[in-house]
């Protein structure tokens, strides 16, 4: 397993200072959230690509930028924060961007399943076979404007966009949230290929939770090698983020068994 943060954290930040606050506590790799960039220009990407370089750090993962449809109208500005998103991907060399359902909770399900085809598999799904990222589908929390908080809700968003390729970004928090955890490990422990890592409310873990040490073993369990990613509240103080990366640097190098 490999520990990352995601820098959505410091999203406030200009990105350099950004990048320089996600070393400053010594991480070694990112999730990129979309968040973190201020303007909606396709040449963003360039700017992004050369802090990242200059950080040293490696960008494992990249959140999409989301865009939760309440309306029809709105696929056609759902598909350009995936495809501007997909492009800020490839620049960061990240292989895996993680992606909600991007179709609003209250949408009629006849809507869903329209927006979910034109959204991924007439847009975002080919262009990001192009470019060599892997999608990984989030399950959301129940508080989420999004679709796809627990297993039932996730099969059917799966099965408009999925053709067997299709990953799992585990949201802990979210899971603890809506009470999920083992029903969405039962169903898709062995599809993992990302882990946003808090406890509830993305609050920091700094101390080995019965909780948090059950999950990590029943990672271990699926052979689960991917990244442990940090995402926490804005309001985590440096000293919380502190020991939470002190937490997990001692438990992620061990079996957990």
């Amino acid at each position: 397993m490999k520990l990352s943060l995601s820098n959505g954290i410091f999203c406030k930040l200009g990105i350099k200072e950004n990048f320089a606050m996600v070393k400053r506590f010594g991480f070694e790799n990112i999730e990129f959230n979309m968040k973190s960039i201020k303007k909606e220009r396709d040449t963003d990407v360039y700017r992004e690509q050369k802090a990242l370089a200059a950080s040293g750090l490696t960008c494992l993962t990249l959140h999409s930028a989301t865009l939760h449809v309440k309306d029809p109208i709105e696929v056609h500005q759902a598909v350009y924060y995936g495809k501007i998103s997909l492009e800020c991907a490839h620049a960061l060399k990240a292989p895996l961007m993680t992606i909600h359902s991007n179709v609003s909770k209250k949408l009629p399900q006849n809507d869903r399943e329209k927006c979910l085809d034109k959204i991924y598999n007439k847009e975002i799904k080919p262009f990001a076979k192009s470019l060599g990222v892997k999608l990984a589908l989030e399950n959301l929390s129940y508080t989420s404007t999004g679709f796809g908080k627990n297993v039932e809700l996730l099969e059917e968003v799966l099965g408009v966009i999925d053709d067997g390729d299709m990953g799992i970004t585990f949201d802990f928090c979210h899971a603890l949230e809506t009470k999920q955890v083992d029903n969405l490990l039962d169903k898709y422990g062995k599809r993992v290929c990302n882990v946003h890592m808090a406890n509830k409310a993305h609050t920091p873990f700094t101390e080995p939770k019965p909780e948090l040490i059950a999950f990590l073993t029943r990672l271990h369990e699926f052979d689960y090698e991917g990244p442990i990613t940090l995402e926490l509240a804005h309001d985590t103080s440096m000293d919380e983020i502190a020991k939470c990366k002190a937490l997990f640097d001692k438990l992620l190098p061990n079996s957990i068994l």
